[in-house]
């Protein structure tokens, strides 16, 4: 079983994902994205490659899985020293100077390492690597509308007992509106060496799709939100699930809930649509072949209880 899931989120005034500081400038990551020029007529005229503000998948990663950490916790699952204490030691590094612990005893004993992968290697070529079963892309400007804008706001440190020590620094600011991708591959969750699960499989199921919430609903992702805090918000998503890894098309300013449909009615096996539309710009809630929410803690319910029903 795969899930494949497509978002729309606006955010204005963000500084989650910071690329380098020169001197006082901090600037805001960049990454290329391709901007469509239509014509008169709504036919493709032109592409154009630019830079535009992003936050990368490493980024929201790392927010996921401390959404992770936090479930876990909470509900009984294994997670490991490291993991619990990642404020603490600066990150997730699961046990990546240990290569001598086997590959499924660092999967029964940390869902994180289970759910987001990992790799260890020591001397003599001894290596034990998984790859991450919950993918992430970038967060980028949906290019067929706008493109996004970074401008560096400017502040000052003023020192009242001695002025000539004012530190002016300027921070870059983003405003997109930005679309995204999440897959998650169910089938790989919990699976051990041999292809048998761990007992535990259908709650760490269930928590891989409630960490989403946690990390989009609670904005768990991204840096300098004690002062630069993002007016953010869910537009729009799609997602499917399958049993053939069906990826959903990226869900910009069209229909992407007719065009998704009428991709899963021709592939191949089982797919299962779902969608949230808070634009209004799809054909979301009038298709009866594709199952609707009004919210994105409600979208990823459904998608959650089809999954679990199809274990």
């Amino acid at each position: 079983m795969f899930v494949s899931i497509g978002l729309r989120f606006r955010a204005e005034v963000e500084a989650l994902n910071m690329a380098e500081s020169v001197g006082n400038y901090a600037r805001h990551r960049l990454a290329p994205i391709i901007l469509v020029r239509r014509g008169e007529d709504g036919s493709i005229k032109e592409y154009k490659v630019t830079m535009a503000p992003a936050v990368s998948g490493q980024s929201i990663a790392y927010g996921y899985m401390a959404a992770l950490v936090k479930l876990a916790l909470e509900r009984g699952l294994p997670v490991s020293d490291q993991a619990k204490n990642y404020e603490n030691i600066g990150g997730f590094f699961k046990r990546a100077d240990d290569a001598r612990l086997s590959y499924d005893d660092r999967v029964k004993t940390c869902v994180i390492e289970d759910l987001t992968g990992f790799m260890a290697a020591g001397e003599g070529n001894v290596a034990v690597r998984r790859t991450s079963p919950v993918m992430f892309s970038y967060l980028v400007p949906d290019g067929t509308t706008v493109r996004g804008v970074v401008m560096p706001q400017l502040h000052v440190r003023y020192n009242l007992q001695n002025p000539e020590q004012q530190v002016p620094f300027q921070i870059e600011a983003g405003t997109a509106v930005y679309v995204h991708g999440v897959a998650i591959d169910v089938d790989r969750i919990g699976r051990l060496s041999d292809g048998s699960y761990v007992s535990d499989r259908a709650k760490r199921v269930e928590a891989a799709f409630d960490a989403l919430k946690l990390l989009y609903g609670g904005l768990l992702f991204g840096a300098k939100k004690a002062r630069y805090l993002p007016i953010f918000e869910a537009l729009g998503g799609v997602a499917a699930v399958s049993d053939k890894h069906f990826t959903v098309s990226p869900p910009r300013f069209y229909d992407y809930v007719d065009y998704n449909a009428r991709r899963a009615a021709s592939y191949l096996g089982k797919v299962e649509l779902f969608c949230f539309d808070r634009e209004g710009i799809t054909s979301c809630g009038s298709r009866k072949d594709v199952k609707a929410a009004d919210s994105l803690e409600g979208f990823i319910d459904l998608v959650k209880e089809s999954v679990l029903k199809a274990l």
